[in-house]
């Protein structure tokens, strides 16, 4: 799921052709995806939207893609920051 939306929030760097495979990737991911971890929540309310909207035009889904990209870069900078975090505390 990570990884189709990291694609799906990237609009530019994805082929719009290539579009529906990181869709049905989202679609077969979804149902085994853990609704325990809270972080995970806003990646998961918006890979559902993507999953279950149809594209405005072939492999393009509007501002699905801005939120996406807004969720997964709030992600990766919360991921960072634990990376950072676990460093400076060392072993």
């Amino acid at each position: 799921m990570l990884h189709a939306m990291a694609l799906l929030s990237r609009p530019p760097l994805v082929d719009r052709a290539n579009v529906p495979m990181q869709i049905d990737a989202l679609r077969a991911a979804l149902p085994r995806v853990s609704r325990d971890a809270p972080r995970l929540r806003p990646i998961i309310e918006i890979a559902e939207k993507f999953a279950t909207f149809a594209p405005i035009e072939p492999g393009y889904y509007g501002g699905l893609h801005h939120r996406a990209a807004q969720v997964m870069n709030a992600w990766d900078a919360r991921r960072l920051a634990d990376g950072c975090e676990a460093l400076r505390a060392g072993p």
